[in-house]
């Protein structure tokens, strides 16, 4: 097997084309993305999201098409799973960015920070995120869905432990919904380890209920369109690509990892430091939550499972909110 060409090597590529495509784009976007936020306009930026996301789109399709040459068939043979994050964070934005422009449109700008306007901004981008990987993984033949929400064997190489399937679905829910009241008290005691050893406070994601219908909203996005987004991402494809790639304990912990930072995309504060900080808290908090949906997947090899867990996660965080 040939060694992979190099990030800014055409030479030895399927698709040399595509991939020149794909970084003239993104070099594009990423120019015209700094030049919205030093003035340029809330339009100049949304152009840049665009660009990002279809370089992205092309990028995606040059590395499925080389991994079909350089990978066994057992392997990963899609695009690479950081390639995939980053093409589904542009379109998830400028999704969430259109939604709020429509609303602001019709002059109920300030619908955007209630529990209402939070699920209409998660329902946007996370059908973003699942279109863009219907378009770039499933749609390059790299697996079918039915592989992103229960792995076949085809899906589970002899480098991975055989999934524990005792119980098919109930088990599932059984194994999501049990796992969520330690790992959230687990994580917990390490998110206050943190923050009394910082002075910091996690930043908060969900706007206060003030009704039953906010409370109802907010249940809805924690509970069901976060978790069901999320988990086709970070554990369907990204968990996935690296078990069948490298091992099991590294897709345990990488796709962690970019599921924690993920979620520090969107923190801001008072100043750079201060949103540098609260980022950093984000991060951190959400590590022991990511670890354990990364090992639940290896388990059970299905994310009905881990959206078990990461629903009754969340909306036991919602709970506690609603009775503080």
């Amino acid at each position: 097997m040939e060694p992979r060409p190099g990030l800014l090597q055409l030479a030895g590529r399927e698709a040399p084309a595509l991939y020149a495509i794909g970084l003239l784009t993104l070099v594009l976007g990423a120019s015209a993305l700094v030049a919205g936020f030093a003035g340029g306009g809330v339009g100049l930026a949304m152009l840049a999201l665009v660009l990002i996301g279809v370089g992205g789109i092309a990028l995606s399709g040059a590395s499925a098409l080389q991994r079909r040459v350089d990978t066994p068939v057992a392997g990963w043979r899609g695009p690479g799973p950081l390639a995939v994050f980053w093409t589904t964070i542009p379109w998830a934005l400028l999704a969430q960015l259109l939604v709020a422009a429509l609303v602001t449109s019709v002059g109920a700008a300030a619908a955007l920070t209630t529990p209402l306007g939070t699920l209409a901004l998660a329902a946007a981008s996370n059908l973003a995120t699942v279109l863009i990987i219907g378009l770039v993984v499933v749609g390059s033949g790299a697996v079918r869905w039915r592989d992103l929400i229960l792995a076949t064997p085809a899906s589970s190489p002899s480098t991975l432990p055989q999934p524990d399937r005792r119980g098919g679905l109930v088990g599932d829910l059984f194994w999501g919904v049990a796992l969520a009241l330690p790992i959230l008290t687990a994580a917990g005691l390490f998110a206050t380890l943190v923050m009394s050893g910082t002075g910091l406070s996690a930043p908060v994601v969900l706007p206060p209920a003030m009704s039953a219908v906010d409370l109802a909203a907010n249940a809805l996005t924690a509970g069901l369109i976060a978790p069901i987004g999320e988990e086709l991402l970070y554990r369907g494809v990204i968990a996935q690509a690296w078990a069948r790639q490298s091992s099991a304990r590294r897709a345990i912990l990488f796709s962690a990892i970019v599921f924690a930072f993920a979620h520090t995309l969107t923190v801001g504060g008072t100043s750079v430091g201060d949103g540098a900080s609260l980022a950093a808290v984000a991060f951190v908090v959400r590590l022991p939550l990511g670890i354990a949906l990364g090992w639940l997947w290896i388990r059970r090899r299905s994310i009905v499972a881990t959206i078990a867990l990461h629903a009754a996660y969340n909306l036991a965080i919602v709970a506690i909110a609603a009775l503080a």
